[in-house]
């Protein structure tokens, strides 16, 4: 069963998972109990799964079932988990809303359709389909950038109005969208932001909460920063644009596995890390395992 949170309380620093796999890229859910064990020693207040961090297009919906569920029952309780259920087609996203029910999960996100375009009617009708099929909160998920396709103002604002969601992710990283959902939304849902460069600028236009990739690696600087210490604000930039410039979530599992988190390869498709790139990561690994030590002592 779900924590039964009432939506206020899907806020704080939320880590946006990623998906560890073994040497035949097949699931690797042992590694999910001590990761998020960590998570929640170091600060973490929500766990996010099966989201673009968590390669969401390349699982298959079992595989999205089942770590869904591992999160949940690692998360034990301690932590709201609000479980990613994209799919291509609106029939698997629905059925995957119904599983993370099941589950225990306490919300669901969801991007709108991808590739092809869709107007706002389309948006609103897939929002629609998932809230007939799930008494869960829904979080719409804006990533115009990767989606093609945008959740806008109006959308959003017919979807609060007739009760279809709870809360807007928000991963433009522009300070203008953020500061327009908050004064548009932000008393009458939950309004949360994305993208690792944002988290001062997000805390301060309002924004409720905020759910982070670097927090994987990173928990207890993210969370400083989203709690106010903005001087650490060019930490989290300095680890973001090296994983970025070094294959982006492939990056982030380098240094989860430095950390001691054997997360393995990615099912992305991805340029093999230059030795140089390794290089650079593991001085981010060795700095951030020292900080750990630190605070375990």
């Amino acid at each position: 069963m779900s924590l039964s949170l009432p939506v206020t309380q899907f806020g704080g620093l939320m880590a946006a998972t990623i998906t560890p796999f073994d040497g035949a890229e097949c699931l690797n859910l042992d590694v999910v109990d001590a990761h998020i064990a960590f998570l929640i020693a170091q600060g973490v207040q929500g766990l996010c799964p099966v989201g673009t961090t968590g390669e969401m297009l390349y699982l298959t919906e079992s595989e999205k079932v089942k770590l869904i569920e591992r999160t949940v029952v690692a998360a034990n309780h301690q932590l709201p988990v609000i479980a990613g259920i994209w799919a291509l087609r609106s029939a698997e996203v629905c059925r995957l809303a119904q599983s993370a029910e099941g589950a225990g999960a306490d919300a669901v996100f969801l991007p709108p359709p991808i590739y092809y375009p869709a107007s706002d009617d389309v948006i609103y009708d897939w929002y629609c389909r998932v809230h007939a099929n799930t008494s869960l909160p829904i979080f719409a998920y804006n990533i115009p950038s990767y989606a093609s396709n945008a959740v806008s103002y109006n959308c959003v604002e017919r979807l609060v109005g007739d009760g279809i969601i709870a809360g807007v992710k928000d991963s433009t990283g522009k300070p203008e969208q953020m500061a327009g959902l908050v004064e548009q939304f932000g008393s009458r849902i939950q309004v949360e932001a994305a993208s690792d460069a944002f988290v001062t600028g997000a805390r301060k236009l309002g924004a409720k909460g905020f759910i982070s990739a670097v927090a994987n690696i990173a928990p207890k600087l993210v969370r400083q920063v989203w709690d106010g210490d903005e001087s650490q604000q060019y930490k989290i930039d300095e680890i973001r644009a090296a994983i970025k410039q070094n294959g982006g979530i492939v990056a982030i599992k380098f240094i989860a596995s430095e950390l001691g988190f054997d997360f393995g390869g990615s099912r992305i498709p991805s340029t093999p890390l230059s030795e140089m790139g390794i290089q650079k990561l593991k001085a981010i690994a060795s700095e951030l395992g020292e900080a750990i030590s630190i605070q375990i002592i």
